[in-house]
């Protein structure tokens, strides 16, 4: 089963003569880059080159308020070692950028 909002991307490039697509996804959102280019691959855009980029993950302590890359994905503060934090990037997952056939 594909991912819904892949499904809508896909949905929504249907009509158009595309050359590639540029999709963003964050390092922390379940779906991962392996699986979206497994369904691409399976889709009916698969002869369209795929691009990803992978947003990267920042999160904000919610004791100490320093920002840091939850290296992974760790939920403890490096900086304080505190648990809680606020996740500032890094759950992404929306179609970036088209580049279609007659640009």
């Amino acid at each position: 089963m594909q991912h819904p909002r892949l499904l809508s991307i896909i949905d929504q490039l249907a009509s158009k003569p595309v050359r590639s697509v540029t999709i963003a996804l964050g390092e922390l959102h379940p779906f991962n880059e392996e699986q979206l280019r497994a369904q691409w691959g399976a889709s009916r855009l698969a002869a369209t080159p795929l691009h990803v980029h992978v947003i990267r993950a920042e999160q904000q302590c919610m004791v100490c308020f320093g920002k840091y890359h939850p290296a992974q994905k760790e939920t403890s503060c490096p900086i304080c070692g505190s648990v809680g934090a606020k996740i500032l990037a890094g759950e992404e997952f929306y179609l970036e950028s088209v580049e279609e056939e007659n640009e």
